[in-house]
């Protein structure tokens, strides 16, 4: 590949060239006539998206061998009819999406083993960094922010996609949700930030995703691989001072299963090099580690359609890059 296509490849640049006329329709027809007839459109939607999108079929595919060579034992294939099925539990994704935002989902639908994980910190008026991945569906967050407690959740997202999904659904979220669209971290927004983690609220950060903007990254072994993870999530923790927990969610045998895992208690990330490179490293990898795992259980529930492994410069920027959820 050559360096000029670089750009192209990044994750922002291939998601927006999804196909926003498709994802209009199907919340259209959702609205009107409901889930059923949702899907009886999701095929053909999904199948043109397919067949036209080379770069994200490929993708897909790699992702597929990655994983199949990582846990031979799922016997996984990485053809085309494993890449589709890929596809369509993405688009039944994106049903969820829709679902949960426009408020048809309860608790009583999600399944959530660890909740008082959570309960305890809302009891002890602490904040913390849940730190998450594009595997499975985080808007399910919604359906736990309405808990005992009312769970307070900030979601940092990419400004431009943000602003796109909520206007194909015509929502701005919740009393209890606020997506903060930001792509850096400036230092007004980190005091806002600082003061919510200090009211016992909660932040919702992705960390499988490179920043928009190039900025900081690091290298870590992810399905036998090395690929490039965000340095912003342990930066911002270390910054914040507040414990980080993971959080997963994804559908098991028609249910939602939300995993909440503590992950550190407290990061401070050093000055000096090496030191600090080594922490960032051993914190991705320990990201990964838990990424690898859920892959293993919901194996076409990780939607990352770009060239993840592939080799990109990891700049260094003054600000920490806050990527898309």
């Amino acid at each position: 590949m050559k360096p000029a296509n670089t750009a192209a490849r990044h994750w922002a640049a291939v998601e927006e060239n999804s196909l926003l006329w498709g994802i209009q329709a199907l919340v259209w027809v959702y609205r009107q006539f409901g889930r059923w007839v949702f899907r009886l459109f999701l095929r053909p939607v999904v199948s043109y998206y397919f067949l036209a999108g080379r770069l994200a079929r490929e993708s897909s595919r790699e992702y597929l061998r990655h994983l199949a060579d990582f846990y031979p034992a799922l016997g996984l294939g990485s053809g085309l009819w494993q890449s589709y099925l890929h596809f369509l539990s993405f688009g039944e994704t994106l049903l969820d999406k829709i679902v949960v935002w426009t408020g048809n989902i309860t608790p009583e639908q999600v399944d959530f083993p660890n909740r008082q994980l959570l309960l305890d910190l809302i009891e002890q008026k602490r904040g913390a960094m849940l730190l998450s991945g594009h595997i499975g569906n985080l808007e399910i967050c919604q359906a736990i922010a309405t808990m005992r407690g009312h769970i307070h959740l900030n979601i940092l997202v990419h400004t431009k996609h943000a602003e796109k999904f909520n206007r194909l659904l015509g929502s701005r979220g919740s009393a209890t949700i606020q997506l903060i669209q930001v792509t850096e971290l400036s230092p007004a927004i980190a005091i806002t930030l600082q003061e919510k983690i200090e009211r016992g609220e909660f932040l919702v950060m992705v960390g499988d995703r490179i920043p928009v903007q190039g900025g900081r990254t690091v290298s870590a072994s992810f399905l036998g691989e090395d690929a490039e993870f965000p340095q912003g999530p342990y930066l911002l923790a270390s910054l914040l001072r507040c414990p980080v927990y993971t959080l997963f969610c994804f559908p098991v045998n028609g249910r939602f299963k939300i995993h909440l895992e503590p992950f550190a208690e407290s990061i401070r990330i050093p000055r000096g090099e090496p030191k600090r490179h080594d922490m960032l490293k051993n914190l991705a990898r320990q990201y990964a580690e838990r990424l690898e795992a859920y892959c293993r259980i919901a194996p076409l529930q990780w939607f990352n359609f770009y060239p993840y492994w592939s080799k990109t410069t990891a700049g260094d920027t003054s600000q920490i890059a806050v990527e898309d959820n």
